[in-house]
């Protein structure tokens, strides 16, 4: 009984993430189809851009990379959750071991995801984190 409940749970995190991860997949685009938008608007007018405007590109640049990481932390813990489940399935003997397994790889993908959100934010969160945003 007790394992029908954790798998109960486990499922219904799988299936929030899924929906966090659709709602992600349509800020991602929306954010992607504004700045085209803003680009064709500069061109169009032959508008040059101040340096307000690239820094705005550049922070809509980091929403899509923070977007993306967050998109690979949701996949591993769906993958990891999809594995203990399995497991539970399978052999009840590797449920402890599952559960270890699942709580170092949820710790580390909590890790990576810190990381590239410290990597992707740089000066767009603190303007005073370090080297200035450069532009290509």
């Amino acid at each position: 009984m007790q394992t029908q409940k954790t798998e109960n749970i486990f499922l219904s995190i799988v299936d929030i993430l899924t929906h966090i991860e659709a709602v992600q997949k349509d800020v991602s685009q929306l954010s992607e189809r504004s700045a085209v938008y803003f680009h064709k608007i500069i061109e169009d007018n032959k508008l040059e851009a101040d340096k307000e405007t690239l820094d705005a590109f550049q922070y809509q640049d980091v929403i899509s990379q923070q977007l993306s990481a967050v998109s690979d932390a949701i996949c591993t813990i769906k993958q990891s959750i999809a594995v203990y489940l399995h497991s539970v399935k399978e052999d009840q003997a590797t449920l402890s071991d599952s559960i270890n397994k699942l709580s170092n790889r949820l710790a580390k993908s909590l890790e990576v995801a810190k990381a590239k959100q410290e990597a992707f934010s740089g000066n767009a969160i603190n303007a005073n984190h370090g080297e200035s945003i450069e532009f290509f």
